[in-house]
């Protein structure tokens, strides 16, 4: 259950708590034009683009926890994780997601891909703290 399950929804709650709050604070400071939470619905299911970013960043917390094999007995790979989420959720969502959904990466990449890695690497971040904060340790004494 540690193994898939806690990961799938500290990275849910993490996507949440820690992206689309990021990504409310950037708007807010008046950073950037798009806020966190959007309602916008995501073309292929009609779901809220929120809920579906939630869900794809579930998916990937459990590849990040079996990845940087993310335990209670060991030390916590913050950095890791922090890079992890800018990376690998900012690439998943320009060259996978965007395109499947007719959207193609083409002009000055630069601002999406800075506020991405800010937002996602955040992810990351929080991904890690619920998947701490949720795992205990094994007692087979």
């Amino acid at each position: 259950m540690q193994k898939i399950i806690l990961p799938f929804v500290s990275g849910f709650l993490a996507s949440l708590f820690f992206r689309e709050s990021t990504l409310a604070l950037l708007h807010a400071a008046a950073l950037i034009d798009a806020s966190g939470f959007s309602t916008a619905p995501f073309l292929p299911l009609g779901m809220p683009e929120f809920i579906v970013n939630a869900l794809w960043s579930a998916v990937l917390a459990v590849l990040m926890a079996w990845l940087l094999r993310v335990s209670p007995e060991r030390a916590a790979p913050w950095v890791q994780a922090f890079v992890f989420g800018g990376i690998v959720l900012t690439a998943a969502s320009v060259f996978v997601i965007d395109p499947l959904r007719g959207i193609w990466p083409s002009g000055n990449m630069l601002p999406r891909l800075v506020v991405g890695f800010a937002a996602n690497a955040m992810w990351g971040w929080g991904a890690l703290v619920f998947m701490r904060a949720f795992m205990a340790f094994d007692d087979e004494d």
